[in-house]
């Protein structure tokens, strides 16, 4: 069975990311394994006699983890699946807990949280993120504390006309199917007069048609040329409930996340966000 990976400090905002991991794993018949990104584990107690000896105490994680678990049970209709939930208690450091998730074939997803940031962006071009998607070889969701707990009704895919987008957009047909959503493949157009360009789109519009089996998925080309970046174009016709982005280089990654960090946008990024990994 497929494991979502959570990486939680125990904060309340962290929970609020596990929160949306439960909500996933119920909706694709997943399992989850739960990480303490911070090291938050107390420590075991020297051994003393027999007759002096104390229940050894829960960890942080291990508390966490039972609450939540209640929790998601408590909002769950009677006879729903209940993911089973696991810890990891050994690996509390970055480069060990993505060792020990590249070692595992079942993890399909790693679900974190934005340190508390509301807007998910200074997270996702943070050291920490960054090493996390490098490492990576699923998707990441980043997932901010302002996130709406409900099902994804509109998922939106930024392509920047790759030509293994397409492969990237059939892995999002579980997750689609899962949801009953709808995909939007949106490609934020910098030259409209670009005959290569437009010819790039069209191409990947039959592809949409040719080589996916599902339905509900629509390209659209997003002018893109006003000086001022925004993300107004994630909420033209119906808001969306989660952006999917492919790993890229670092720069370009960085340019398309500092889109809105300017004074006169009044719509910021506040929205889970998906980094797939490249796929060949």
């Amino acid at each position: 069975m497929k494991t979502i990976a959570v990486l939680t400090d125990c904060s309340t905002d962290s929970a609020h990311a596990t929160r949306l991991a439960f909500h996933m794993a119920r909706k694709i018949k997943a399992n989850l394994l739960l990480f303490s990104f911070c090291g938050n584990v107390i420590p075991t107690p020297i051994p003393v006699a027999a007759q002096d000896s104390e229940p050894e105490p829960e960890s942080r994680l291990a508390t966490f983890g039972r609450s939540m678990g209640r929790e998601h049970a408590g909002r769950s209709f009677a006879g729903a699946y209940q993911p089973k939930v696991s810890l990891d208690e050994q690996n509390t450091d970055i480069v060990d807990i993505m060792t020990a998730l590249l070692d595992r074939e079942d993890i399909c997803m790693i679900v974190t949280g934005t340190a508390g940031a509301a807007d998910p962006v200074p997270f996702l071009l943070g050291d920490t993120c960054k090493r996390i998607i490098d490492w990576a070889a699923v998707p990441v969701m980043v997932v901010p504390p302002t996130t709406q707990l409900r099902n994804f009704e509109k998922i939106a895919f930024a392509t920047h006309l790759h030509e293994e987008d397409i492969n990237s957009i059939r892995h999002l047909g579980h997750l689609m199917d899962s949801y009953a959503a709808e995909l939007m493949i949106a490609h934020l157009n910098c030259d409209p007069l670009n005959a290569a360009v437009r010819q790039a789109e069209e191409a990947l519009n039959r592809d949409l048609y040719k080589k996916l089996n599902c339905g509900g998925v629509y390209f659209r080309s997003i002018p893109d040329t006003s000086t001022v970046k925004d993300w107004a174009w994630l909420s033209a016709n119906k808001k969306t409930d989660l952006l999917v982005v492919v790993q890229t280089p670092h720069e370009q990654f960085g340019r398309f996340f500092k889109r809105g960090q300017n004074e006169s946008v009044s719509y910021h990024l506040n929205l889970p966000v998906m980094v797939m990994p490249k796929l060949p």
